[in-house]
């Protein structure tokens, strides 16, 4: 007999019922054994409380015409099923929620495969379980936070946030940069500074975090949550302000490049022209025609240096405004030593001071002077955000109370370790990272080595220290690439798929913090909370619906001679 439903609320209907796929790949493996096969289909069907009905149609179900039996009979088997289950949860998962992916391609992907006598591949029911595995991830997002931020060790941090308008209403957006883990993505129909700051709160309620540095490209919202709202303090992105200068200074300079390269053109022609006159090898040359061939080789030589000469004052612009990014730094590129504000600033002022050079040669007008004016005010603010590291550098290793010559080696080998191992990766060159990568490696082993003034500490407050080192590394955050980074991303999927609801939005959340993984294995939620989330493919196996069934395919009818009339 069918199982009875009982109501859960009094004078609503049920849905129908329907026996799992399950239940039908355990009658299918039982019957297709020959070792223990089923004496009776009525007796089977009595010890199980299937109809017997039910029961002879599964048995008696048609093999594909165009399946080999042998997969047919595995797919039907519970081991086939379950199989089944893993291709369509992870077809769902990477193509359809980790890239922008369409329902009709992986309909396509299951008729190509010749699945789809097996799950169903149209449109329809594709939908249906793919809302059931967007509302999943919803879920499981908000669950491990909230399981995870019980046993986080409290820690500070820095956020960079970045607003997005792929949709209707402006989307928030606000990663820590360190584990890229994303705190706020969410729509809201404001993006003043109360806004951001009730979305930044609303995400970090019970997680034992503080804010302490925001970045961003200094919106007039974002500037007031910094300082009204989470009353922190603000960094401004060093690539907004590198584009600032650039602006200015480069359009000037490019227009006599381009002059030189139109008459670098017009003198190539000419010179072709020439030589494609001089008659063949053993007829005698014209002397006329051969001075008009050294001239025009001449001022294709002179328009050369030209192009040349003119291209240096950009070259040198592009250098300069690139070292403000090398120079901007708490830690020398070179040799890992700590720097103060003053000689951070420094090495900014005298940036500026060549940009200034190369604009009074070329005889720029009053645009670049104002744009380097302003150069020179945003750089006072680069300076202040690194006094500002220091100083909370210093609160947070004074807290472990290490000797002098155990901050010493801190400071300047451990979480300068720590820092360039986190700065690395964004070097412009695969030498310098690697560079980098190397000096970070060799100041943290410093820092550690054998007899060292670190080594003698127990080992409890040996890993808080490296904790606390590496916490203070990724405290400086010099830009919102992060932010840029996904916001172009969910461009992608709103062209892609059209437009994102809130609960797709969540969703693609849940898949970049949870699902996605670096070349070392972690996910973003691994590195923010400091411990290994559960398995989001496990959790979608065992809560998401039955797979879709396939339509009964009916079979054509024959063609038959239409009686004859009369």
């Amino acid at each position: 007999m069918i199982p009875s439903q009982p109501a859960s609320v009094p004078d609503q209907p049920q849905d129908p019922f329907r026996w799992s796929r399950s239940d039908r790949a355990r009658v299918h493996a039982d019957f297709s054994d020959p070792r223990h096969t089923p004496s009776s289909q009525r007796q089977y069907a009595q010890q199980h409380g299937i109809p017997r009905s039910t029961l002879g149609t599964w048995v008696r179900q048609d093999t594909p015409d165009d399946v080999d039996p042998h997969l047919v009979a595995f797919l039907r088997n519970p081991a086939g099923e379950l199989f089944l289950r893993h291709i369509l949860v992870a077809a769902m998962l990477v193509f359809h929620q980790a890239n922008a992916c369409g329902l009709r391609t992986i309909g396509q992907f299951l008729r190509l495969a010749k699945l789809d006598s097996f799950v169903a591949s149209s449109y329809g029911a594709l939908h249906s379980f793919a809302a059931s595995l967007q509302a999943e991830l919803g879920r499981f997002g908000d669950e491990e936070q909230q399981r995870l931020a019980a046993t986080m060790t409290p820690k500070t941090i820095t956020l960079a946030a970045d607003e997005n308008f792929h949709g209707p209403k402006p989307c928030l957006v606000a990663i820590e940069p360190v584990s890229n883990f994303l705190v706020v993505e969410s729509y809201r129909d404001r993006r003043d500074g109360d806004t951001w700051t009730e979305a930044i709160q609303e995400r970090l309620k019970g997680l034992p975090l503080r804010v302490v540095l925001l970045t961003s490209d200094q919106a007039k919202g974002l500037l007031r949550c910094a300082r009204d709202g989470l009353e922190v303090l603000q960094s401004p992105d060093l690539f907004h302000r590198q584009r600032d200068v650039l602006r200015p200074l480069l359009l000037p300079l490019q227009r006599p490049i381009q002059q030189a390269q139109k008459e670098l053109e017009q003198a190539q022609q000419r010179a072709h022209r020439l030589d494609a006159e001089i008659p063949p090898e053993g007829l005698e040359i014209s002397r006329e025609a051969f001075e008009k061939l050294v001239e025009a080789v001449r001022d294709e030589l002179k328009a050369v240096k030209k192009l040349e000469q003119s291209q240096e004052p950009k070259e040198r612009v592009v250098e300069q405004v690139r070292g403000v990014g090398d120079d901007y730094h708490p830690f020398d590129r070179q040799t890992g030593r700590p720097l103060t504000e003053k000689q951070v600033e420094q090495r900014l002022g005298q940036r500026v001071d060549r940009l200034q050079e190369v604009a009074q040669q070329a005889g720029l007008g009053q645009g670049a002077e104002e744009a380097l004016t302003k150069a020179r005010s945003w750089l006072g603010t680069l300076v202040a955000v690194v006094a500002w590291f220091w100083i909370e550098v210093r609160q947070q290793v004074e807290k472990l109370e290490l000797s002098e010559e155990q901050e010493r080696v801190v400071y300047e080998c451990l979480v300068a370790g720590h820092y360039w191992e986190q700065a690395a990766n964004r070097a412009r060159q695969p030498e310098e990272r690697q560079r980098l990568k190397a000096l970070a490696e060799r100041l943290k082993t410093h820092a550690w080595e054998q007899g060292g003034v670190l080594s003698i500490l127990p080992k409890e407050q040996r890993e808080e220290v490296e904790r606390v080192s590496r916490q203070c590394g990724g405290l400086f955050s010099r830009s919102s690439s992060c932010v840029e980074g996904r916001n172009g991303r969910l461009s992608l999927h709103h062209h892609g798929q059209g437009r994102l609801s809130e609960g797709r939005l969540k969703a693609l959340t849940t898949v970049h913090n949870y699902v996605i993984e670096r070349s070392d294995g972690t996910t973003a939620a691994e590195r923010f909370f400091g411990s290994k989330p559960r398995n989001v493919f496990a959790w979608l196996l065992d809560r998401l619906p039955d797979l879709p069934r396939p339509a009964v395919k009916r079979p054509k009818k024959s063609a038959q001679t239409p009686p004859l009339l009369g």
